[in-house]
């Protein structure tokens, strides 16, 4: 099969994997894509409450905290779920030995579903807070349409090296949790990483998906700048995660094919 038609079988594997996702994952109910609107939603009224508690009314940047917090939390959100979603069935699926391609299958299935879901809240969120009157619209709306597509392809390249890790250490698998927690609460969705203290902006600005966040801000707020924005990091860090990732994954194939064949010639001699 040439190069063409393997791409289109795979297209269509993947193709199927979603829509056998998308019945199994919220068969019966709407309550699983209402989940992705009304999760955020919440996490921004109760930062907006918190906010408020604290007596500070004026946004660091923009004219409301709502659609502040709205074009952190969203990106945020989506990269922790899509993240640990793929780590889960990579995991899952070298326990249970289901075949390679089928597996890296299910996870760009995977990843192209939790984006598309992501980017339909972030766009639903914002058009609902546009009708209640704040100013949701962003400034330069392409600008903003690339800088969630980094999103993308930086939440992939981060899924590949670490489940390539949790693969190799299974025990690290119980502080996965606490590693996406980590990332999500340094991403920067709630505050600006400029006007953080020095000593603290020299450790957040470490996690790439801050830097993801800052460049959406900057196409969505007009005149807005980050000083701390560094592209160059974002990405070699993305490429290197890529690169690492899916050279590990083919090796690990490689690995797991061999065990295929010694242990077939071992059930067989049985």
């Amino acid at each position: 099969m040439n190069l063409a038609g393997s791409a289109a079988l795979q297209a269509r594997s993947i193709y199927a994997l979603i829509l056998r996702r998308i019945r199994t994952q919220y068969a019966g109910s709407r309550a699983g894509y209402a989940w992705a609107i009304v999760e955020p939603v919440v996490w921004v009224f109760v930062l907006k409450m918190a906010i408020k508690g604290g007596g500070s009314g004026v946004p660091p940047i923009g004219t409301s905290y709502e659609v502040f917090f709205a074009t952190g939390i969203v990106i945020a959100r989506t990269w922790r779920t899509a993240a640990g979603q793929m780590a889960a069935v990579l995991t899952r699926n070298k326990r249970e030995r289901l075949p390679t391609l089928y597996r890296m299958d299910t996870l760009y299935s995977i990843w192209i579903l939790e984006m598309l879901t992501g980017g339909v809240a972030l766009a639903c969120i914002l058009s609902i807070l546009g009708a209640f009157g704040y100013d949701a619209m962003p400034y330069d709306l392409m600008f903003c349409v690339v800088a969630f597509f980094v999103c993308g392809i930086y939440t992939l390249a981060f899924a590949l090296v670490f489940s390539l890790i949790l693969v190799i250490a299974p025990g690290l698998g119980h502080f996965k949790g606490i590693v996406l927690l980590v990332g999500f609460v340094t991403s920067g969705f709630s505050f600006v990483v400029d006007r953080m203290p020095a000593s603290i902006r020299a450790v957040v600005t470490w996690n790439p998906l801050l830097h993801v966040i800052e460049l959406f801000r900057e196409g969505f707020y007009r005149g807005y700048e980050c000083r701390s924005l560094d592209l160059v990091y974002l990405f070699v860090v993305t490429v290197l995660f890529m690169i690492v990732g899916l050279a590990g994954e083919r090796a690990l194939r490689r690995h797991n094919t061999k065990e295929t064949v010694v242990g077939s010639e071992e059930d067989a001699f049985i």
